[in-house]
Formats: structure tokens, sequence, C-alpha cells
């Protein structure tokens, strides 16, 4: 019993002897396989390194080219070669037409920009632009300086949708004088008693734009007192509503101006009853952007609305273009204190501060 044992004990010492040399074998050609193999392991670490390098490198020769870049760019705006859009105050540019005619045509182009914009930024020779609805600029007329209001952006309809070059339907900046045009000169809106063929009809639209008659729409050069504003070359001819009848909200129509008169509905949202603006039947536009913020009633004094001679006089009355609701006599006026719930006989005389487009 014992040899019996012996030999089975010899037997398994063999078998496992054998699986071991078979297994150390096989773990030989991998390791022979991945140290000199085509695809070895230290041919892989040689390439993985290489690569690491290489990219190194390039990172580098790419940092110094940014860096060269903006050395020299530094370099060119020290000496001048390039300006730094810098802000432009508003005070450089409130009297300078061209410059505003070329902001005008940035705004234009932007697509973003919409009569409820409140704030345009634009960047032009260099410099940016901050333009506010609420902003005075100034004009000349026979040589006095008018101040003139920003009212907003993108409101008013064009004339001719070719002004700024391509295809723009809206104006882009609307202005109000805050100063009257013609000063301390007050002027009729008509010759008679009547508010007849509303806005369209009036001796005041005929001698503000120049025209001959009622229906005129000039293509050239503004006319009238228009043609005694030092920016005259500039200011684009819009479309504006106007009642035609006093008494009747489906009167609306429109005709083209370069100089117009404030309606109502331009100023105020409400009125004495629905669905009418101060004592004005309907609308004639809607209000403008800088008008939104002043939220005193129609009928109640607001320092925003006020309106004078020139900037050194006392607040006085002023024309709008809208007819009173009920009255075929005359038409709306903005009062001393700044209220919009009043109208009179077409035949007095008040204060012109006329609206334009740039």
């Amino acid at each position: 019993m014992k040899q019996k044992f012996i030999k089975k004990q010899k037997g398994i010492t063999l078998v496992a002897l054998v699986v071991t040399i078979v297994v150390l074998l096989i773990l030989a050609g991998i390791t022979i396989m991945y140290t000199m193999g085509d695809n070895n392991i230290f041919k892989k670490a040689q390439e993985a390194k290489n690569k690491t390098e290489e990219a190194i490198k390039n990172e580098q020769e790419y940092m110094n080219s940014i860096d060269n870049m903006v050395n020299e760019y530094i370099n060119k705006t020290v000496n001048g070669e390039i300006s730094m859009p810098t802000d432009e105050p508003i005070e450089n540019i409130k009297s300078d037409w061209s410059t505003i005619e070329k902001i005008a045509k940035e705004i234009a182009k932007d697509d973003t920009i919409t009569s409820e914009t409140e704030e345009v930024k634009v960047i032009l020779d260099g410099k940016r632009y901050i333009i506010k609805p609420g902003d005075i600029f100034e004009v000349e007329y026979e040589g006095e300086v008018k101040r003139v209001r920003v009212l907003g952006f993108k409101h008013d309809d064009l004339v001719n949708t070719g002004a700024y070059g391509g295809n723009h339907s809206k104006a882009s900046i609307s202005f109000e004088f805050l100063d009257f045009v013609t000063g301390s000169t007050y002027k009729s809106m008509n010759g008679s008693n009547t508010n007849s063929g509303g806005w369209a009809a009036t001796q005041m639209r005929k001698d503000l734009n120049g025209y001959s008659n009622e229906n005129a729409a000039q293509n050239g050069a503004i006319g009238g007192l228009g043609a005694n504003l030092n920016n005259k070359s500039y200011i684009k001819q819009a479309k504006k509503k106007y009642i035609g009848t006093y008494n009747d909200a489906n009167s609306v129509t429109r005709c083209n101006d370069y100089l117009w008169l404030l309606a109502s509905s331009e100023i105020i949202s409400s009125g004495y009853q629905n669905g009418t603006y101060g004592v004005t039947i309907t609308s004639e536009g809607s209000q403008y952007k800088y008008y939104q913020s002043e939220t005193d009633a129609w009928d109640a004094s607001s320092i925003g609305r006020q309106k004078r001679p020139s900037s050194s006089d006392s607040t006085d009355w002023w024309w709008l273009r809208s007819p009173g609701y009920n009255y075929s006599k005359g038409f709306c006026s903005v009062g001393i204190g700044g209220s919009v719930g009043h109208y009179d006989d077409a035949i007095r005389t008040y204060g012109v501060a006329p609206g334009f487009c740039i």
C-alpha cells in the first residue's frame, strides 16, 4: 500500500510541472511580443514622448505668436495707428449733425434696435457713441441755438426707404424741439378758426415745410421755416398720421412731412374717456419712448412735457397737430405746466415745437 501512494504523488507533480512550464512559455512569448515586436512597448513609449514634445513646441509657438500680435497692436495704438473704441460723451456731438447722421445709418442696419430700445451704442471711427431717449442735442435756427430732444428710435415710417442706403422702412432717430423753433414769435395753426381737413390742411404745416398746398410732398430739400435750420440736409421725410375730421375716429389718414407737430397720442396714452388721448377722439400714432417715462396723467402738470421759447425763458403753451374731439374750430395744445387737456381756436398763437427725423 505504501508504494502505490508514492507513485501517485510523483504523477501529480509531473503534470503540475508541465503545466507550469507551458504557462511560463506563454508568458515569455507575450513579453517578447510586447518588448520586441513592431508595436512593442518601448516604441509606443517613444512615440508618446515625441508627440508630447511636439505638442509642447506647437503650443509655445502659438503663445509666442499671440504675444507678438498683442505687442504689435499695443504699439500701433500708442503710436496712433489704431484707435481703441472709447465712450464719446453726448456733449461732444450734440451739434455735430454730420456725425449724428452717420450714427443714424448704423442704427438703420441694426435689426435689434426697435421703437422700444432704451439705449443705443454705436462704434464709429474708433469711438463708441451712446444715445438714449431724452438726450439733448442742438440745432441752429437763423443763427440761434435751439435744444432738441431724442424721442426714440425706429418709430416713424420713412417716405424714402433708401435714405440710409439699402432698404429701411423706419427713420433711425426721432427728435422734437425743446425750445420753440421761432422763439417768442408764436404762430397760428390756421388763418381762420377751423380744423377742417386736420393737420394736412393747416397753414402751419405749409409754413414749416414750404408746401404750396394741402397735398404737396416735397421730394427735394426742406422749405419754409425748415429751410432756416442748419441740419436741414440731414432731415428725413416721414409719414405722419392725422385726424381728418375732428369728431370722426375713422377719418385718420397720412401725410408726408419733414417737420411736423406732435400728436396727443404720441405724448400720452389716455384721455377723457376710453379710446381717446387727452381731448382728441383717437390715436394719430403711438407714444414715443421718451414720453413713456412721463407717467403724469394727461390732464396733470408734467415737467417732462414743458417747453419754452428758449432755454432761458419761462415755459409756455405749444401746439399739437390733433384737433379737439368736439370742437370744429381748433386744435389741441400743451399748457404752461405740461398738461395735455387743452384745445383752442386755430387763429390763436402758441409756441411751435416741431418734430423731425434723422
